[in-house]
């Protein structure tokens, strides 16, 4: 299951369920009301979502690794380090600039989910999950 659209899924299954007897009720988790668990499910996916669209990662994924090729296409050949294999070096170089924004962002999404984290929460959220995966 896609976490970064788990708002939508909680909401549609709790607006679904929600006279039913046997389906997870917020206070026997000890949560106060709709709103936290609707608020704790936005913050979350907004975190998950901080990458952005596809198209968005993408188009960074390629200026980074594009972005060395041009700053060694600016040097003249003769003075290039690694002679003929400088843009196989200057593509890796790209290649490693992706990896490293790529891990920075999921440590900023670690460190922000780790921050609002919320047992009781989430413990309410996968009950409904399995609710409805085991009632439907």
């Amino acid at each position: 299951m896609n976490n970064s659209n788990i708002e939508n899924i909680v909401y549609k299954k709790r607006t679904a369920h929600a006279g039913k007897s046997d389906f997870p009720q917020i206070e026997k988790y000890g949560i106060q009301s709709d709103s936290e668990v609707d608020d704790y499910l936005f913050e979350k996916s907004r975190i998950l979502d901080m990458e952005g669209t596809d198209r968005t990662k993408y188009t960074i994924y390629g200026i980074l690794i594009v972005l060395p090729v041009l700053v060694i296409s600016a040097i003249p050949d003769k003075n290039l380090p690694w002679g003929s294999n400088s843009l196989f070096v200057a593509i890796a170089i790209g290649l490693l600039l992706v990896a490293i924004e790529k891990a920075i962002i999921l440590t900023i999404q670690k460190f922000r989910l780790q921050k609002i984290y919320n047992e009781c929460i989430e413990n309410y959220v996968n009950d409904v999950i399995k609710y409805e995966e085991s009632n439907s």
